[in-house]
């Protein structure tokens, strides 16, 4: 039996059937920075990153070496203890977050970032209203859930109550949802589920003035967006946004260690710093998990990755506009920032065809997961320009394969 149909056995099989569908059943044998390689010794470019986890690539040495280093030393790794890993990690997301965001709780996940921080609004502001987003993926913990794409969540209702969702993007209805019911505000600087989507471009420090006049907190979800991804270490930093409270996740583990944590303003820790709920997870703040972290910022500041993802993202997104304009019957648009792009497919079909076809031609890509017409392209940050090449050849060869190009339109340079 295959590992495959184990897992589809034990595990989820409606999550291996959609792997096979995309050709992607199968187990690898290894894979460091962009490049994963199959046990037929074929190698890809991994344009999926883990769903977000490896900002940094597989398996870096670096990551590899501090977290051997950990278990080589024999300090106990968790509670009661106090890690210095977990203060090393909690001083360094202060110092790279916006600035006033210098209280830190570490956890296991970004979706446990996300329940954290609802607990924050809740013990913070005594309200228990919460403003998001439709078209938002936060996680699927309950509390993440609730404030997700409501069309995603049915089957789990009844979920948390007060939750109002608004169409992302538009200042004006946050203006009209926020009241004194209201804690907070939570939204993603790029909607990346729903298909890299960039709001405009004051968005968020106008929900920042729109929680201020009302004493509520504005969270920014940069579990997906965050750790350089965008080109810059926080997408908010785009707008200049100052919000209350931050949660990363992913990529801060390397895609190796399971992490989140939430950084919030002294101004709104007080209660919560003082709660049973803040240290009530036997895992969070461990020291193999924060000794990832840490490994994980160090790797993103020397080997200047956010400077590569602004550079290869800009150069990737212009060529798939160029794509774009040269099979407008295959693919409708380009959105995304960085290393965190959109390919939007006229159809789910077409979406669909062109992944199966740049698997064939080495390089793994996925469809958004609320919207599988968008095809989304998030590769490791230390993706070179060659490897760039191959993704885009991979492209065009797709698309290629499945409809004429446009008789007057200019094929993208590889």
């Amino acid at each position: 039996m295959s590992i495959s149909d184990r897992y589809a056995r034990r595990v989820n099989r409606p999550y291996v059937d959609f792997l096979r569908r995309l050709g992607l059943d199968f187990e690898p044998s290894e894979a460091l920075g962009a490049v994963v390689k199959d046990r037929a010794g074929r190698q890809y470019v991994d344009c999926i990153g883990g769903y977000g986890n490896l900002n940094i690539g597989h398996n870096h040495p670096q990551v590899v070496e501090a977290l051997r280093r950990a278990l080589q030393s024999g300090r106990p790794s968790g509670w009661p203890f106090i890690s210095q890993d977990q203060v090393e990690l909690t001083e360094r997301l202060a110092e790279l977050a916006p600035a006033g965001l210098d209280r830190c709780l570490v956890v296991n996940s970004g979706a446990e970032a996300v329940d954290s921080a609802l607990k924050l609004v809740r013990l913070a502001t005594g309200r228990s209203g919460v403003i998001c987003c439709r078209g938002a993926w936060h996680g699927f913990t309950m509390g993440a859930l609730s404030v997700s794409e409501p069309d995603m969540c049915r089957s789990f209702a009844p979920l948390l109550p007060s939750v109002h969702h608004i169409p992302y993007g538009d200042t004006q209805a946050a203006a009209e949802a926020i009241s004194s019911e209201i804690g907070a505000i939570i939204v993603e600087p790029i909607q990346a589920e729903s298909g890299a989507l960039v709001p405009p471009r004051t968005y968020l420090t106008d929900l920042a003035n729109i929680c201020a006049a009302s004493n509520a907190l504005l969270i920014v979800d940069e579990i997906k967006t965050g750790m350089g991804k965008t080109g810059e270490m926080f997408a908010c930093e785009y707008d200049g946004a100052e919000p209350d409270v931050l949660l990363v996740g992913k990529s801060l583990g390397a895609g190796i260690m399971p992490i989140g944590a939430m950084l919030a303003r002294e101004r709104w820790w007080a209660k919560f710093g003082l709660s049973f709920p803040m240290s009530s997870s036997s895992g969070a703040g461990n020291a193999l998990a924060c000794a990832a972290g840490v490994a994980t910022i160090d790797v993103i500041r020397y080997e200047n990755l956010c400077a590569n993802a602004k550079r290869q993202g800009q150069r990737l997104r212009q060529a798939l506009v160029d794509l774009s304009a040269a099979f407008p019957d295959l693919i409708r648009g380009v959105s995304g920032r960085g290393l965190l792009l959109g390919l939007h497919a006229v159809n789910r079909q077409i979406a669909h065809g062109i992944t199966v076809h740049c698997l064939r031609y080495g390089v793994l890509m996925m469809p958004a997961f609320l919207d599988r017409a968008c095809i989304l392209i998030e590769p490791p940050l230390c993706i070179d320009e060659g490897q760039v090449d191959s993704v885009l050849r991979a492209l065009q060869a797709a698309c290629s394969s499945i409809g004429a190009p446009s008789r007057d339109a200019r094929l993208p340079p590889v």
